[in-house]
């Protein structure tokens, strides 16, 4: 099976849910075509912040791969590795290069008839809870108490809420996490992120820990990105002096940094993702770090299908992923790219079944959402 085209696919779509903070939201997506009609999809996270910049580094890519045997996905990521070595070891690159990777996995996953997870070894759980991701700052209390209530109806195991990424305030917050913590009810896991790469003022250790002793009473599963996401020492500090563990690591772009991070003790719980980190083999590689260290994974899941299912496929192989992120938020491509619906019962999502990622890019779908050039949005 050999690589006869690699190509960028950009779509725009409605998004959200009434109070969101931005109502389009766009997405890359990369195309593997072979010779035997087999096309691997696979997405990249830089198609919500910068999707017009993900075309020409794919070309940059594409002569790296075409012509080559698209069966060792290993090998053909470390070649466009080496290609960009000196100009991008880390950042956009690696994150364009984790919608190439993904892709390689899809189609091998197709061409052998195998969800990728067997592909990786074989799934160690059986099933893995779910909890919901949304309760953005832009909701009213009105809003974010009825998504918080629509979670629970949903049959979801928890709930992950945003703070207000660039106003510090401690009453305010712990009067959004009060309201949503009564509509959950005690038994469901309340997280909070604070979304601190989006602040130009990043908050200091002592007012997250004044923040996170205002929100003590409301038992938080963990606190996600509450320090600014550059310095692991920080983050090591606030995990010595509080009880609310510390999770974190999703915008990481290699293992080799993610390593560092774990070495450090920064995180609690670790949070990457193969849309940003380089791919499967890159995010793997972080879980079996985070393994080392005794540190428990829960990927970070913010994207289309190909998102989600890159994401489900990797944290069911690893014996240290305990949850699974799903966002709802309103993005009809979760759905729409599903050759299967997901498998979700009582709150628990059974490992996929579909060959490769379970995920196809249609013509009806292309032309369902075609593309509004100027749509990124750096609040994702």
């Amino acid at each position: 099976m050999k690589i006869t085209d690699v190509r960028t696919v950009l779509l725009t779509t409605p998004y959200g849910i009434e109070g969101s903070h931005t109502r389009r939201r766009s997405a890359a997506f990369v195309e593997v075509e072979t010779d035997e009609g087999i096309v691997g999809v696979g997405e990249t996270y830089a198609g919500v912040y910068v999707p017009d910049l993900v075309p020409g580094i794919v070309e940059l890519y594409k002569q790296v791969l075409v012509g080559r045997a698209a069966t060792d996905p290993a090998r053909l990521f470390r070649d466009c590795r080496w290609l960009t070595g000196y100009c991008g070891r880390t950042g956009l690159t690696v994150m364009v290069l984790a919608g190439i990777e993904c892709a390689l996995w899809d189609a091998l996953g197709k061409y052998r008839g195998a969800p990728l997870h067997e592909l990786l070894g074989g799934a160690v759980h059986d099933r893995l809870p779910l909890y919901a991701s949304g309760g953005v700052p832009t909701l009213t209390r009105d809003q974010l108490a009825a998504q918080a209530v629509q979670v629970r109806a949903d049959g979801y195991r928890g709930f992950k809420m945003r703070a207000n990424p660039v106003a510090y305030q401690p009453g305010n917050e712990a009067e959004r996490v009060a309201l949503v913590r009564e509509a959950l009810g005690p038994d469901l896991l309340l997280a909070v992120d604070a979304v601190q790469s989006l602040n130009t003022r990043p908050w200091s250790v002592k007012q997250v820990l004044r923040l996170l002793d205002a929100l003590a009473p409301y038992d938080l599963a963990w606190a996600e990105e509450f320090l600014p996401p550059v310095d692991p020492l920080p983050y090591a500090e606030l995990r010595g002096r509080t009880s609310t563990p510390i999770s974190g690591g999703e915008g990481i772009t290699t293992a080799a940094v993610f390593e560092q991070w774990l070495r450090a003790g920064a995180f609690d719980i670790a949070q990457p993702d193969p849309t940003v980190i380089g791919g499967i083999g890159e995010a793997r590689r972080a879980c079996e770090a985070a393994a080392a260290h005794h540190v428990q994974v829960a990927m970070h899941v913010w994207g289309a299908a190909p998102t989600i299912t890159a994401n489900y496929h990797l944290g069911f192989t690893q014996a240290n992923c305990v949850m699974l992120e799903r966002p709802v938020m309103g993005n009809p491509l979760e759905t729409d790219m599903l050759v299967e619906p997901l498998d979700v019962r009582d709150g628990y999502v059974l490992p996929p079944r579909a060959p490769g990622l379970g995920v196809e890019l249609t013509g009806e779908t292309r032309a369902r959402y075609p593309y509004e050039p100027g749509s990124g949005s750096m609040f994702g």
